[in-house]
């Protein structure tokens, strides 16, 4: 078979086929758990190497947010998400802040500074845990229900929607308080 063009070969075709699927599958993939699913369970490791998983926070509804030190805004969500950890536990709620992008020393510094912080520290330091959740920008947060199952999803949101975040999950945490026997 001959072409018009030489640069366009069987084999420079056949390789930018191949190629342009590699593309196409990890975007495929990195669709994330959709609303009602079960999102993977595990999301990095705690600060001692400890696996962290959600299957150990079922019955709670758990806030997952992803972020980076790069992340100016995220830098400001952590803190908000911890008070909120501290003013809402013993309603059910856990919170956990999933480090990405950031290398062992950079987030062993960030653990300094959040030393105190009473939400789930954890580290994604491969990037496998972005991948399975399909985070593709910052901030990004998943709110899940005590089943596990994703009720609320935000995104690349702009810092004046945090208010309005935080109280659809005090929204959802109230929603899901057992109701007192009467």
């Amino acid at each position: 078979m001959r072409f018009a063009n030489p640069l366009l070969s069987a084999p420079v075709l056949a390789a930018m086929l191949c190629l342009s699927l590699l593309a196409v599958a990890p975007r495929a993939a990195a669709a994330g758990p959709a609303i009602g699913s079960i999102p993977p369970p595990a999301l990095g490791k705690d600060a001692s190497g400890k696996q962290v998983s959600l299957t150990a926070m079922r019955g709670k509804v758990v806030v997952v947010a992803f972020w980076m030190s790069s992340c100016g805004y995220c830098l400001r969500e952590v803190p908000a998400l911890d008070n909120l950890q501290k003013q809402l536990a013993t309603s059910g709620l856990q919170a956990v802040a999933v480090n990405t992008g950031d290398g062992k020393k950079d987030y062993g510094e960030m653990l300094r500074q959040m030393r105190g912080y009473s939400l789930v520290l954890a580290h994604d330091l491969g990037g496998t845990v972005v991948e399975d959740w399909g985070v593709r920008m910052y901030p990004n947060l998943w709110v899940l229900d005590p089943e596990g199952r994703v009720v609320a999803h935000h995104e690349g949101y702009a810092e004046d929607a945090l208010p309005g975040i935080l109280a659809e999950i005090r929204r959802i945490v109230a929603a899901h308080q057992p109701v007192p026997a009467s």
